[in-house]
């Protein structure tokens, strides 16, 4: 049977390359970023991932058909390369605006292409909540990152990722994202290579020193905010922290609740009178110790890895609050530069107009003179009232960018904690549902076993 199933695998591998290979429209999409045009395309093996049904009907994955922006990640890929070895996945984008000329668009993108996305994203919206990616490896622990488990569990993660880019009315009318979803591979790869213009933002954040904090004018929206994060974060850390602790111990309970179901079957067998009540007794072990099993074994899927996904997105919502902080210092900076100036100009003028403190002073150097130091803060002042005047910009745009955002990203908190939170109560109730069940069977044992010992006395 094992021969016959390898044989049925290779064959339908061979059938897959050689349709891709008369089907030329098929080949482009199914190459990525003008890298995969030598690739040998290796289709889902059955010992990889079983059916691609099992992936295609995750409720995850489900597109909104309401929206006018719908983007859904599936149908992995193995592409053996050269030089490498990895996976691709196929991006169908259903959409009704104007500025896209076909209403479905289907390509292909590594995760490296969700890299290259990200990034931009951050250099064009510094002040927008740049929504994660997952991990480039494992996020369950020293799985194999051409598993099952895992490309399901990165699918997941970025069909997340970019259902919160498509649902976000900045970042998903950003020309990146647009070509990102649209482009075929060579256009993709021309683009990717195109450097992008220098943007006087993200100069003047890499020049501010954003860890700063001693600000002389505090805003307590943005501060209550980053002490709500920094709570939260610490919450959640430690729920998942006393969660893992329960689900480890859990494990090793199992461990020992195995080796009481073959000394009940033993047992059974010695004592005929007791034969029937150990035999279930047994049975009720092997049920609850299979409950058990399957709350352990869905752990991370449904508290463990959720759990640290969102602490990571709480550390980005963090990271945007410090960029603001960037251009608030900013704008202090050149405030107090510029109330400066002004001052050291009031002294000047007041000096000039005082002849007693205009007495001569023999010097070696020659010194610039009243005048000409009121010429110099006379072409300067303007141009420092110019940064001020742009910095104050800068952060009045940040401020309402960022407040916006938050007041969205406060509505998919609440959501994805409630998801998190009714996930692991669902399980834990299915858990001691079946553990009573197989308990209860035994009870219901015991009292049919009693009512017929009094009927026959």
């Amino acid at each position: 049977m094992a021969n016959t199933s390898a044989v049925l695998d290779v064959v339908t591998e061979n059938k897959d390359i050689s349709s891709l290979l008369k089907d030329k429209e098929y080949d482009k999409s199914s190459i990525c970023s003008g890298s995969c045009d030598n690739s040998f395309v290796q289709s889902p093996s059955l010992e990889s991932f079983s059916t691609i049904q099992d992936i295609e009907n995750l409720s995850e994955l489900n597109m909104d058909e309401n929206s006018d922006l719908c983007v859904k990640i599936d149908n992995p890929q193995k592409h053996l390369d050269t030089l490498e070895t990895y996976i691709t996945f196929r991006i169908t984008t259903r959409v009704a605006r104007i500025e896209f000329i076909d209403n479905e668009y289907i390509v292909r993108r590594r995760y490296n292409d969700f890299i290259w996305l990200r990034q931009r994203l951050l250099e064009c919206h510094p002040f927008c909540i740049i929504p994660p990616l997952p991990g480039k490896h494992s996020l369950m622990g020293q799985l194999d990152r051409y598993s099952k488990e895992f490309i399901i569990l990165r699918m997941k993660a970025l069909n997340v990722f970019i259902r919160r880019i498509a649902q976000h009315p900045i970042l998903s009318c950003n020309e990146h994202f647009k070509v990102f979803i649209t482009a075929q591979p060579s256009e993709f790869s021309v683009h990717r290579k195109n450097r992008p213009k220098s943007d006087n933002i993200k100069t003047n954040i890499s020049h501010a020193n954003s860890s700063h904090s001693n600000f002389k004018n505090r805003h307590l929206e943005f501060d209550k905010t980053k002490t709500y994060l920094n709570t939260l974060s610490e919450k959640l850390a430690s729920i998942e922290k006393i969660s893992s602790r329960i689900n480890k111990d859990r494990a090793e309970f199992i461990t020992e609740l195995n080796s009481y179901h073959p000394i009940y079957t033993s047992w059974a067998t010695s004592e005929p009178e007791l034969s029937d009540i150990l035999q279930n007794i047994g049975n009720a072990l092997e049920r609850s110790t299979s409950a058990q099993s399957a709350l352990v074994q869905s752990y991370n899927a449904t508290v463990g890895n959720p759990i640290k996904d969102f602490i990571t997105y709480i550390d980005v919502v963090q990271d945007t609050l410090k960029k603001r902080e960037a251009f608030q210092y900013a704008y202090e900076m050149s405030m107090e530069e510029l109330n400066k100036r002004h001052d050291e100009k009031d002294k000047l003028v007041a000096n000039s107009q005082n002849p007693s403190t205009n007495s001569a002073s023999f010097s070696l150097w020659k010194q610039q003179s009243s005048d000409d130091k009121l010429e110099k803060l006379g072409t300067y002042i303007p141009q420092l009232l110019k940064k001020v005047e742009s910095n104050q910009d800068n952060l009045e745009c940040a401020n309402e960018s960022l407040r916006s955002d938050l007041a969205r990203w406060h509505q998919e908190k609440q959501q994805c904690i409630k998801n998190i939170l009714l996930d692991f109560v669902n399980k834990q109730i299915n858990f001691h549902q079946a553990n009573t069940n197989a308990w209860e069977h035994v009870t219901n044992e015991l009292q049919q076993s009693n009512a017929l010992k009094k009927q026959n006395q």
